[in-house]
């Protein structure tokens, strides 16, 4: 069985873009290892009506993301418990030796992450480029590891415009996870209370997912409809 690390930014972040492709892999029986950067406790959102204060949300999110590891069957989570939104000022090589070293505790064979400019908020775009970076002295221990960046099916459908090749995409089919990654949107209740969809019948909720999850290869070899990470 292989090792998958993801690391991101937030709580919610591996939900939202690839809890499917956890799920998948966790109920596969892989070892699935998660890494969050920071509480999310600066985010704007605190549940509709709100449930949290701004006291009380870092212990509260920490929570929901313990709960959301539940619902995808993500046994390993860890935090490294830098301020949210001060990522992007956190000294850069101090990040990187902090993601450097949970890489070579948990010696991944596949590493997710965000891609240092398609990540949209700074925090993601700084924990993918510091992962990177991690990830380039990791690769020099474990000739075989993979790095993939996350991204939505926008890229994904035509990664040429964003200035990567088709063969660098690899597509996830999660139709069968679709419940579990429901699962873990409810339990990220501060950050989904207001998307009135995430709470109807379950099967009216999943018919907003997509059948795919998408992630960028980060470097050679490259292989035409790749349909796995390990």
């Amino acid at each position: 069985m292989a090792t998958i690390l993801a690391v991101f930014a937030h709580p919610d972040d591996e939900t939202f873009i690839c809890g499917g492709t956890l799920a998948k892999y966790a109920y596969d029986g892989h070892r699935v290892v998660l890494v969050c950067a920071t509480k999310g406790e600066m985010g704007r959102r605190m549940g509709v009506p709100p449930i949290a204060t701004r006291e009380s949300i870092p212990k509260l999110r920490e929570q929901e993301l313990i709960n959301a590891c539940k619902a995808l069957h993500i046994e390993e989570l860890r935090f490294l418990g830098i301020r949210d939104k001060l990522l992007e000022i956190h000294p850069f090589e101090s990040l990187t030796q902090i993601v450097y070293e949970q890489m070579n505790d948990v010696k991944p064979d596949a590493v997710i992450t965000f891609h240092e400019t398609l990540g949209g908020h700074p925090d993601h775009c700084t924990i993918g480029l510091a992962t990177k970076s991690a990830f380039a002295r990791y690769a020099k221990i474990n000739r075989e590891a993979e790095l993939y960046y996350v991204c939505w099916s926008n890229v994904a459908q035509d990664p040429k415009v964003y200035g990567f090749l088709l063969e660098q995409i690899t597509e996830i089919n999660v139709k069968n996870e679709h419940l579990h990654k429901l699962r873990a949107y409810r339990a990220h209740k501060t950050q989904s209370e207001m998307d009135a969809w995430v709470w109807e019948d379950d099967q009216k909720s999943v018919s907003h997912f997509q059948s795919h999850e998408y992630f960028i290869k980060a470097h050679e070899p490259f292989i035409l409809n790749k349909q796995s990470l390990i």
